[in-house]
């Protein structure tokens, strides 16, 4: 009988234990959740009829943005004259874009922000414009398809070693 209760005390520690760390890893979940942007102008994988004049983006709590940066699909670097503001801390941010973006595929918009408790959270968003654009998923998903992976058979690079003179 004193082993059952002992056993029991250890299962309802063990449950406890497991619920405490369920409940950690739910807000640590959470916590990156909270500085995701709730909102992203253009939205991600967008496809516009035109240019955008802007990137905006909202958040659910105060932020500082440490980084916001324009990429052309081959990863060349747009200037949006992005500025690091040490004491800005909002939920929004609205950032013109130049008038005229070099032609891409699509373009990237790459972000980090902190609210100070939750550490730095980095993150992404890609759209398109323009006529015959389609979305970013599907320019990348045909790219990756088109691509073959060539390995050499397995000990052929070992081959000139091995050969007598």
């Amino acid at each position: 009988m004193a082993k059952t209760v002992t056993m029991k005390k250890h299962l309802a520690s063990v449950t406890t234990g497991i619920l405490l760390l369920l409940s950690g890893v739910a807000a640590a979940q959470h916590s990156h959740g909270v500085l995701t942007p709730g909102v992203t102008f253009p939205q991600d994988d967008a496809v516009l009829a035109d240019a955008p004049r802007m990137i905006t983006m909202s958040f659910r709590v105060d932020v500082r943005l440490l980084k916001l940066a324009l990429y052309t699909a081959d990863d060349q670097w747009i200037n949006i004259d992005f500025v690091y503001e040490p004491d800005r801390a909002a939920r929004s941010f609205v950032y013109q874009l130049p008038a005229e973006l070099p032609e891409s595929d699509y373009y990237i918009a790459r972000w980090s922000v902190t609210d100070g408790r939750r550490g730095l959270l980095n993150g992404e968003f890609k759209f398109a414009f323009g006529p015959g654009a389609i979305p970013p998923s599907e320019t990348i998903e045909a790219a990756l398809g088109k691509r073959q992976e060539v390995l050499p058979a397995t000990g052929s690079y070992r081959l000139e070693s091995l050969q007598q003179p």
